[in-house]
């Protein structure tokens, strides 16, 4: 009778362990929904993949390095920096800019060497503006595979070592801004401008469903089109949240050239877009019986492919930040497999 009620006592205490989805700010159908992907997958060597940017988090992981940079004026100039690196095409106008990106590459250069000579409220106010306007442009301009390439090459020129305390110091700013929210950053004469958004952020609601999943025996992964070893400071760390093992989160991965320049690495399955379900195929998918993902969760564009990729889904999560194109059409589905959810800075 004793060992009886010993085992009784243990599996409830086991039970009680296993932490219940908290409703939180969730959708009453979203919230439904993920209570049964918990329920009916656990145990079973299932797994789940997230976006980082926007998804996982409130903001954008490159975006905020980028903005870091900016404010503490750390970017390379050994070797010479051009803020050209992955560019192929720098002699056509760029429709928003009138100017060619070489010519917005090499002013932005100049200023930035002006001033880390000496500091001037006018030029940095210029710099910054230009920079983010140029930003702007390379996204209207240009292709998803140059600006994922050409956003982490303003990392270039530093050792990772590095970058990782220029990283981990710009996470504790983020982290630390307090309400998360934007600057329109214009240039004195109002010829550029860009928006900063200032602050990182990941929701309860997100810490829970990770410790949800992780408890429940379905495991979370992070499928990112932002550079690996950012998203892994982010989402690795206890600090904020999420303590993954680093082999769960899954970036892009660059090489330095002989000009200092990155590139991509060429034999791995880069990330973005249609990336993203063949890097789950070829690196996730394997650990769990080539079976397909319980749940996937994303937001814009980038992640429609690996949300449709997956006739087994049982649930497309979209974090709603009110995007158009085929994400949209997605979140207004309502078809029993995709919910929307949105969540306030």
């Amino acid at each position: 009778m004793k060992k009886i009620f010993v085992c009784f006592l243990a599996a409830l205490m086991l039970l009680s362990c296993k932490p219940a989805l908290e409703r939180g700010a969730w959708n009453d159908d979203t919230y439904r929904a993920l209570t049964a992907v918990l329920s009916e997958s656990e145990n079973q060597g299932n797994y789940a993949v997230f976006d980082c940017d926007y998804t996982t988090i409130i903001h954008d992981v490159t975006h905020a390095m980028i903005v870091y940079q900016v404010e503490n004026l750390k970017f390379s100039l050994a070797p010479e920096h051009h803020f050209l690196d992955g560019l192929a095409e720098v002699d056509f106008p760029l429709e928003g800019l009138g100017m060619t990106a070489r010519e917005m590459g090499q002013s932005l250069a100049a200023e930035y060497a002006s001033l880390k000579q000496e500091k001037n409220d006018s030029l940095y106010r210029n710099f910054r503006a230009r920079l983010l306007a140029f930003d702007a442009a390379i996204h209207d301009n240009y292709d998803y595979r140059t600006l994922c390439l050409w956003e982490p090459s303003l990392f270039a020129g530093f050792s990772q070592e590095e970058l990782n305390e220029m990283a981990k110091e710009c996470l504790v700013q983020a982290f630390a801004q307090k309400p998360l929210g934007s600057e329109q950053w214009v240039s004195p004469d109002g010829r550029f401008c860009g928006t900063a958004y200032k602050g990182l952020a990941i929701t309860p609601e997100m810490k829970n469903l990770y410790a949800c999943l992780t408890r429940s025996g379905i495991t979370p992964y992070v499928c990112s089109a932002s550079v690996e070893w950012l998203v892994e400071l982010l989402c690795c760390d206890k600090k904020w949240g999420l303590g993954l093992p680093e082999e769960r989160v899954f970036g892009l991965r660059f090489v330095e050239k002989e000009d200092g320049s990155w590139d991509y690495e060429a034999d791995y399955t880069q990330p973005f877009k249609a990336g993203k379900v063949a890097c789950i195929n070829r690196f996730i998918a394997p650990l769990h019986g080539d079976r397909s993902p319980v749940l996937i969760a994303g937001d814009s564009q980038g992640d429609v492919d690996m949300l449709t990729a997956y006739p087994d889904l049982k649930m497309g999560l979209i974090i709603d930040w009110g995007r158009s194109g085929a994400i949209r059409e997605l979140a207004d589905r309502h078809d029993g497999k995709y919910f929307s959810q949105q969540f306030k800075k």
